[in-house]
Parts: structure tokens; sequence; C-alpha cells
């Protein structure tokens, strides 16, 4: 008996997959089979937005990777959380939205990536987002306004004092300036592609979805994609693609299941017994990510999260969550920030900033330990870094987590913009009126003052955005996967649909540039199967 087959098949119910299990199967005339390696996303956790800090690094919906011990972080394995749950990163992640600078998109198009310009991509990032008071037709990410603060309006009246200009929307194309972030929450809850896209298409009859199903390899006719094999609690199911199989793994998978099935860099393949389908010696190369350094300052007589995790605080937070669903349950991983260049030679922003009414650290379990004094944080993340690492397979058991290289702050340019970024962020919070209520400062302390004090404290220390990418890059040169439709170089019947693609990283946080990419692959995809 052959294997149960279907038109599409999608590896990954992710920010991506979510998307395109939705759009592939709204018109009823295709199949698709959708497949999750992690559990459902029903659990409060999950859905309510506080709680991010503690779901993004939980063994339940986590995929538990670490980066390897390299010299440029002070030979540390820091934690790379990936979600492994129906939504993926988008039901773990800090719900802020970003779309990136326009820059960011022309350039993939001058790298020879045609109609992934900022004027080819904003349409499908309209589609995609449906904002307060919109009547929005389809499937999209509810997206609101964040609540305001007392502390972040402080921060941003010192931005201001500090020469940021104040700025109401930074998904304009244009990011310079300070100002309160855009979300994916709405009515109190995180509002992932798993709500939003595969939530409304699950009863579809055209549309079957697995989770708790890790696909253990691509199965090939020669250079032809023509199905997966799944391992499903223990046992292996094999199902046919009529059409396509469309990998939508993120950063760290996608890469990961194209080496495992034959298809990366030749040496890679045959060091662990592979044999070739396709020789692509980009699969796991082009890794960049956002690295972040952060700040902590105790904070005199402006409410902080502090004073909402004592027992009437918490009183009056659950109220105003059960009530209206505010406060702070319904907080994403920050309120307020901006973007600024880390030199004046800089063309566009190259830093990214956070601020939130809180301060701490992580022990060595990863769990979230507040300060013991009422504290804030400021943060940045380096956006345009120069630096790419790889994710490579350690052997070919489909469950054993790649190799991770991250090759942070390799570059002199790294470097500096992470070094000059973090010496402007202390200026800011030098400015008035934080400067009257933020005096003594927590982490690194008032002894770090020289660079290399600076640059040792960053390496000892900072930790990533969260925001992987680029290792199945799109392209034209020797180093790309996949073309501008996304099909993987020298095969049939074959996708990358997710930040993998990216020629490089976006300047913001790379969900809402995933979904994106997901709105605008599902049209490429459906013009094809006409």
């Amino acid at each position: 008996m052959g294997a149960v087959a279907f038109d599409y098949i999608i590896v990954g119910a992710g920010s991506a997959g979510c998307v395109l299990a939705n759009r592939l199967s709204a018109n009823g005339k295709h199949s698709v089979l959708l497949l999750e390696a992690g559990r459902n996303d029903r659990s409060l956790l999950v859905q309510i937005p506080v709680c991010w800090t503690q779901v993004a690094y939980h063994d339940d919906f986590n995929w538990g990777y670490a980066a390897e011990a390299e010299a440029s972080t002070a030979n540390r394995r820091m934690a790379w959380p990936r979600g492994k749950v129906i939504g993926g990163s988008s039901s773990i992640n800090g719900m802020i939205h970003v779309r990136g600078h326009r820059d960011d998109f022309n350039a993939w198009r001058d790298a020879g990536c045609e109609g992934w310009d900022w004027d080819g991509v904003l349409p499908y990032f309209e589609r995609s987002e449906c904002h307060a008071g919109e009547n929005h037709a389809g499937p999209a990410l509810n997206i609101r306004d964040i609540e305001h603060s007392e502390a972040g309006d402080l921060f941003l009246a010192s931005c201001k004092a500090y020469g940021l200009a104040a700025l109401d929307d930074f998904n304009q194309g244009e990011q310079e300036g300070a100002g309160y972030y855009k979300c994916a929450i709405a009515n109190g809850r995180r509002q992932s592609t798993s709500v939003c896209y595969l939530k409304p298409a699950q009863k579809r009859a055209n549309l079957e979805m697995l989770s708790g199903a890790l696909c253990e390899r691509i199965i090939f006719a020669g250079t032809r994609a023509t199905g997966v094999r799944v391992n499903r609690g223990g046992e292996q199911f094999t199902y046919g693609a009529n059409c396509e199989v469309i990998i939508a793994a993120g950063a760290v998978n996608s890469p990961q299941l194209l080496q495992l099935s034959g298809v990366g860099p030749l040496d890679l393949l045959q060091r662990h017994g592979i044999a070739p389908v396709h020789a692509l010696q980009g699969v796991g190369r082009n890794l960049k990510d956002h690295l972040g350094t952060m700040v902590g300052y105790q904070i005199e007589a402006v409410p902080a999260i502090y004073h909402d995790m004592k027992p009437l605080g918490l009183v009056k937070q659950l109220y105003r969550y059960m009530r209206h669903r505010s406060g702070l349950l319904s907080m994403p991983a920050t309120q307020v920030g901006g973007f600024y260049r880390s030199s004046d030679s800089r063309q566009r922003p190259d830093i990214q900033l956070y601020f939130l009414p809180v301060s701490g650290a992580r022990d060595e379990n990863n769990q979230n330990q507040i300060d013991k004094d009422p504290s804030v944080t400021g943060m940045i993340l380096h956006l345009l870094p120069e630096s790419a690492g790889t994710v490579m397979i350690k052997s070919v058991k489909p469950d054993e987590a790649p190799a991770i290289n991250t090759n942070y702050l390799a570059t002199e340019y790294d470097r500096d913009a992470q070094l000059q970024g973090f010496k402007k962020l202390r200026e800011i919070f030098r400015q008035k009126p934080i400067a009257d209520h933020c005096k003594v400062e927590l982490r690194p302390g008032k002894h770090i003052q020289s660079d290399d004090e600076i640059l040792d404290f960053v390496r000892c220390e900072a930790t990533t955005g969260y925001h992987p990418v680029g290792t199945c890059k799109m392209g034209v040169d020797d180093q790309a996967v996949v073309d501008t439709a996304l099909r993987v170089r020298g095969c049939q019947g074959l996708r990358v649909v997710d930040a993998s693609i990216m020629p490089d990283i976006v300047a913001g946080n790379t969900n809402a540039a995933t979904v994106m990419i997901a709105e605008k692959a599902s049209d490429m995809i459906l013009a094809d199967a006409r």
C-alpha cells in the first residue's frame, strides 16, 4: 500500500507554516498536510503575554538549543530558544511587531532578489496585519498599540532630550526615533500565527494537521521531492507530496532537514555518510542574529513591575486583566524603544533600543530572577551585523541538535557598533527626567567604563535577540539556497519558506518579515499550481 499523499506538505507549523496552511487550503482545491514536531499551544503560559519569559525557555515549548561555545562570547553555551509548539516562535516570542527598514528589502533587490524590494513586499505586510478599527479581509495578525506607562513616558522624554525624535510608528519604512512599539496582542491574548491563521482554517476538510510529528527527512526521486518521512510517537510514517514539499521549520531546523536529506555542503554530507541528492554549499551558512546587551538601573518614585509583584500589586493586576484584559499580564517584551545610529557615519539606524520597567537576570537554569529593588532595563540590539555563523548537523540523527556557531562580534564594525550603541544607551539614561529617577546602575555598574571593559562585559553578558535568519538564503550567487520564488536550487517540488531565506537580516524583530515572506510565497505557490 502506497503512502498517503497530499498536494502540499508543510514541515513546521510556525510563523510561516501556519500562514501557508491557511492560504494554500483556502480555495478548497488542494489537500494540505501541516506537520509540527511540538505540542499544541493551548497552555495559558503561551496565551498570556507576560508569560513569554517563562514559555520561551520552557522545555514543553522550546527546542532547547544552545549555541556552541566561542571565544567571542566568553566561551558560553548561550541559550537559543526556538519554538517547538504550534505557532512556532510566534507562540513564544516577545510579540513586538516591527517590519524592518525599507533599505533592508531594497538591498535584497539589489543583491538580485527581484520583487523583494520595499514596494514589492509592502502589500504583503499590509495583508498580514489587522489594526484596531480596520475592516480587514481575510486572516491576519491582530496588531495593537501598547499600553502606556509612567516609566515609559519618562524614558521617551529622555530620548527626546538626547536628540531622538518622537516617532509614532516604526513600520512605515523609516525608523530613526523613539516611541511606543506595536505588538501582536489583542484582548489581552497573544496573537500568534496559530491563533490568527491556523485556527480559522482547522475545520477545512482539505487541511490535516499533525502535532508531535518530527520530519526526519525529505524523500526524493532523483532531485524531485516526492514526500517526507515522519517520526510520530516513536513510529515512522511516510507521506507523499503530489505537488510540493515546503520546508518552514525555521533558521535552525530548515537547514538541518535539508542536510539530513542530502541537500547541503558536499563535504558535510560525505563526512556523515549521507548520499548527496544535490550539493548546495550555502545550506546552513549565512546565519545572522541580533546580539543584545542590557543595562539595569534602580528606579525611584516611579511605578515599576517590582511593585506589581508584591501581593497587593498582584491582586490589582489580576483584577485588571480579568476585568479589562490590560495591565501587567497583557504586557509584551518591551513597551517603548527606538532606533538610532551607533555612529554618525552610518547611513541609517543600526541599533534598536528597548526599555522595560523591570530588571533582573537569568540563573543557570534560565529562570528569571527579578532584582530585589524597583528597577528598569535598557537593551540594545545591533541590527546590521557583518558577522555570519553556521548551522551544521553533528550526526545523521534527526533528533540531535545541530551545531549552531554564531560567530558574533567577528568584525571590527560589529564590535564597535555594540560598544558605541552601549555608550549611547548609557547617555540616554543620563538625560532628565529619567536621570532624576535612575541614579544607581545595577549592571554592569559604574566601575565598567573603558572600551575594553565594556566589550568584555558584552562578551560575557550579551544575549541572542531571538532573531536567527539567513541559513537557506535567497539569491543568485553561489551561496544561495533558494531562488526568488523560494524554490530550492537544483531540486524540484521543494521550497523553503521561513526566516532562513532572508539574504540578510532585517533591522527589527523578524517575526513580521517572516509572516510577510509566507504571505508572498503563498501567492507564488498558488500561481504555479494554476
